[in-house]
């Protein structure tokens, strides 16, 4: 894995070299986007966040909203105010947030992973300003495009409660409130950095691929760079406010990472993450779809249904063998230590026996 993490870095450094000017306005592109619509949203909550997810922040919520969360969400009571933050925060406030708040309550790493992966979008202030007033010229849209992610959120968490809540107790994460805003200036800024990396890898891709492909790779990784370039491709109102809607329930790679690096400590594992944003991303679009009045015509991801199973064949090879190196890693010891524990037995009795014998030679010697 380091291995492959180092050629990596070599190849994106070779990129870099050869085509230092995209590099250089793809950052550029990265930053204004940063500047103008991520940072203003972010640093607010991330500013307040030792105070919005504090013990009595956590039981306030608990008497106000607990009696909502255990029927409709099976989450306990002081899961509230993970569930607000995240829907009004976004990402990654709303997953710093739901670790803060997990510690507090007592939640388990299982129900840690339903609050990140289902609650945690993007910020309502992105999605109205950003994307609808200033890329689509029109708030109206944004205000479509957060109502689906709305309605996707409380969807997903309601359609995930079924799922039990085992794995460890989450440990309490580092806070002090009284660097509050230091800590959100340095949160900002770890955004803008994973923000340029991503918006590079994207540029240098989408200069490999060209064309359509290459447009599709930067909507993967980053996703402002993306939501600018669909809305400024010559299409249809629905049709780019469907692919913006898609692009935002899924979230892009980009804001994977920074959710996922949130929250390493307490165990959410990535494998389930990706899977509730690929549901996130289907009732989106529908969403989205069901307020434009549009019909989804089927028949093309009818048509696409094979290629997609084997790609998804493919990308579970992998899966398949860390699954079967680890179950064997973990079924080996266990065959092993019934040979092992009399021999492990006899040696223990044997110095027993040796040690009495020592002390019977040395009595004897005295006498």
């Amino acid at each position: 894995m380091k291995r492959a993490g180092w050629l990596a870095a070599l190849a994106l450094a070779a990129c870099l070299l050869a085509k230092p000017e995209t590099a250089l306005n793809a950052a550029r592109e990265a930053m204004a986007s940063w500047t103008e619509a991520v940072a203003p949203a972010l640093f607010p909550f991330m500013a307040l966040m030792p105070m919005l997810t504090c013990g009595d922040a956590v039981r306030a919520y608990e008497r106000l909203l607990g009696w909502a969360a255990r029927p409709l969400f099976r989450l306990p009571g002081g899961a509230a105010p993970a569930i607000v933050i995240g829907m009004a925060a976004g990402s990654p406030a709303g997953a710093m947030a739901a670790v803060r708040v997990a510690a507090q309550a007592g939640l388990r790493r299982d129900q840690l992973e339903r609050l990140v992966a289902c609650a945690c979008g993007l910020s309502p202030a992105f999605l109205v300003s950003g994307v609808g007033a200033a890329m689509l010229g029109s708030p109206a849209d944004g205000w479509i495009l957060l109502r689906a992610q709305l309605g996707t959120q409380l969807l997903l968490l309601a359609a995930t409660r079924w799922m039990s809540g085992g794995g460890a107790l989450v440990p309490a994460s580092e806070g002090d409130s009284a660097a509050a805003i230091g800590g959100a200036v340095r949160g900002v800024l770890n955004v803008c950095g994973y923000m340029v990396l991503f918006n590079v890898l994207g540029a240098m891709a989408a200069a490999l691929a060209g064309g359509g492909a290459g447009t599709a790779l930067v909507c993967m990784l980053d996703l402002p760079s993306g939501a600018r370039a669909v809305a400024a491709m010559p299409l249809p109102r629905e049709r780019k406010l469907l692919a913006l809607a898609a692009m935002s329930g899924f979230g892009g790679i980009c804001i994977a990472a920074q959710n996922l690096a949130a929250c390493r400590a307490a165990g959410v594992r990535a494998s389930r993450y990706f899977a509730a944003r690929l549901a996130a991303a289907a009732l989106a679009t529908g969403l989205t779809a069901a307020q434009l009045g549009v019909k989804i015509d089927a028949r093309p991801v009818l048509r696409a249904l094979p290629a997609a199973a084997l790609t998804a064949c493919l990308l579970a090879i992998p899966v398949w063998f860390g699954w079967r190196r680890n179950f064997l890693l973990t079924k080996r010891p266990a065959r092993k230590s019934p040979h092992f524990a009399p021999k492990i037995a006899q040696k223990a009795q044997d110095v027993v026996m040796m040690d009495a014998r020592k002390r019977h030679i040395m009595c004897s010697s005295k006498k």
